[in-house]
């Protein structure tokens, strides 16, 4: 039933009216009566009757005074109005403050109904309208959340000001609090045939549709309160609340087995460290986007821990040269080199605070990733499962740390041998470790038949056949593998570093490492010393 307020001074009017109502059959009923304007205002703030209907003469204000008063408060509720004379000034103010109807005394029952009517017709359409705003706003709250999330993370709004708007959404609900972590989730480009076999900019669109939804729901899978965010097509970003370090990993771990059983495709995942308030958040998503912008150095496909990348900024001084000695070892993967020289380090790393222990450890991580990354050779995904700086991250004494990280590379060292056994002729390594060694040659692919005793064009046809990469692709990688390793000297020269792995202009150089890496020499100087 609809209520209707009656504000009218004479007291026979108002009987009459409420009898009308009373035999009209509309599902409307008299809520109350008003004799004057000001109880009519206090009973309208009290009662919020569904419509209200008016006499302009009133004793002490007019009528349509108190139209204006309510419409300042309200600009829905049907208004009716009641006069003795019919007047154009009247008329029009009705029409300006939006009436449903404007009825002369003495009125008949016929007109009286017809104006109730229009009112009830007034309130449901409204009504209508009101539910589907409500509609069009839960359909698209999830955006707005998203556009929230955003605003906050990337600060492109005041924190403070996004933080009110979370509350009044309730975006965290009630269950929700410290600590928050952010995961950055880094789609990685198909394999040219995945490309080849999606086609259409429609399947990778669908791919992006579906990596949208996969990471936050993947991450809530585990348990966590899980927020998510699209920073681009194949970049996600995903904020945990009551997210422990273990239960983040967790996540992690859920979101990348979810991509690759979907979508078939890697992902890489930046991690940062959990922080206690929501003001901190900006500082944790530059965190998690670090890490996860390390996975061209650390390898395609990680979960990346913040912590990790901070303890071991890739910097040359840092590597001493039986370090690097070892690193040349695991390469090559010979065993017994590596443990010859692994227990003469394990010795010496003893004695250290544990805040270098782990800088230098997870330093040589990063680097012994870099070989299972870009070695051809040996078989990634099995490497891959093991974190190692997800592991690394968890530890937290010196003598475990070197421990593990012992057990890493004996164990790399051993892949990397078995894999090369099984795939590659000993003539073939012998024809990448010529190419190695001779980065500032000229004329590569016949210098290297000749060496070989082979023609060139067989040799071309048998490199791509055993190694699975043609001569171009592989001296290519080689020659930009090694210019990192030699930027991460800061003594060397730009220039120097160009000549070392055989390019003689030095802009061209610049040119040809932005294009490969993302970054110019400058630059990644920049990022990684």
């Amino acid at each position: 039933m609809y209520r209707l307020l009656i504000v009218d001074d004479e007291y026979h009017i108002r009987e009459g009216l409420k009898l009308m109502v009373a035999e009209s059959g509309l599902s409307v009923e008299v809520s109350d009566v008003a004799g004057d304007g000001a109880t009519a205002l206090r009973l309208y703030t009290e009662q919020r009757p569904d419509m209200v209907l008016l006499d302009i003469n009133l004793p002490d204000m007019s009528g349509l005074d108190v139209a204006k008063t309510i419409r300042d408060k309200d600009q829905q509720t049907p208004l009716l109005f009641l006069t003795g004379y019919e007047s154009m000034t009247y008329i029009r103010q009705a029409v300006s403050l939006q009436a449903v109807d404007y009825l002369l005394k003495p009125v008949t029952s016929e007109d009286f109904e017809a104006a109730l009517s229009r009112a009830e017709d007034r309130i449901a359409q409204w009504r209508r309208s009101e539910e589907e705003a409500i509609h069009r706003h839960r359909s698209l709250e999830p955006l707005y959340r998203e556009h929230l999330l955003l605003d906050l993370l990337q600060q492109r709004r005041p924190a403070a000001e996004v933080i009110r708007e979370m509350d009044g959404l309730r975006f965290f609900g009630e269950t929700s609090g410290p600590p928050y972590t952010v995961l950055c989730c880094e789609l990685e480009e198909a394999s040219q045939q995945e490309a080849a076999a999606s086609k259409s900019h429609g399947s990778m669109h669908k791919n992006s549709h579906v990596f949208a939804g996969l990471a936050g729901e993947a991450a809530a899978a585990t348990g966590a309160k899980a927020h998510s965010a699209a920073v681009s097509r194949d970049r996600r970003v995903v904020l945990l609340a009551r997210a422990s370090c273990r239960a983040a990993e967790r996540a992690a771990q859920q979101i990348r087995q979810a991509v690759q059983e979907r979508l078939s495709q890697g992902v890489s995942i930046g991690i940062s460290r959990p922080v206690q308030r929501m003001e901190q958040l900006p500082e944790a998503y530059e965190e998690a986007v670090q890490a996860a912008e390390h996975r061209g150095w650390v390898g395609y496909s990680q979960i990346i821990p913040y912590e990790s990348i901070q303890a071991a900024e890739p910097n040359s001084s840092q590597l001493l040269e039986k370090e690097l000695l070892m690193i040349t070892e695991i390469r090559a993967g010979n065993d017994a080199a590596v443990h010859a020289i692994l227990q003469e380090w394990s010795g010496q790393l003893a004695g250290l605070p544990f805040k270098q222990v782990k800088m230098i450890v997870t330093q040589l991580v990063l680097f012994v990733m870099r070989i299972v990354q870009s070695d051809a050779s040996v078989g990634q995904t099995s490497m891959q499962e093991h974190d190692p700086l997800l592991e690394l991250s968890r530890l937290r004494h010196g003598p475990e740390m070197v421990d593990y990280v012992s057990r890493y590379f004996v164990r790399v060292g051993r892949h990397v041998r078995e894999s090369r056994e099984k795939g590659i002729p000993r003539k073939f390594q012998r024809a990448k470790e010529w190419i190695r060694e001779h980065l500032q040659e000229d004329g590569g692919l016949n210098r290297l038949a000749e060496y070989m005793n082979m023609s060139p064009k067989y040799l071309s046809t048998r490199f791509k056949q055993v190694t699975g990469e043609s001569f171009a692709d592989y001296q290519t990688r080689v020659r930009f593998e090694r210019a990192r390793e030699l930027l991460l000297d800061p003594n060397r020269k730009v220039a120097e570093v160009a000549e070392l792995v055989g390019f003689t202009d030095t802009n061209y150089f610049s040119i040809a490492f932005k294009k490969h890496t993302g970054l110019t020499p400058t630059e990644f100087r920049k990022t990684f010393l």
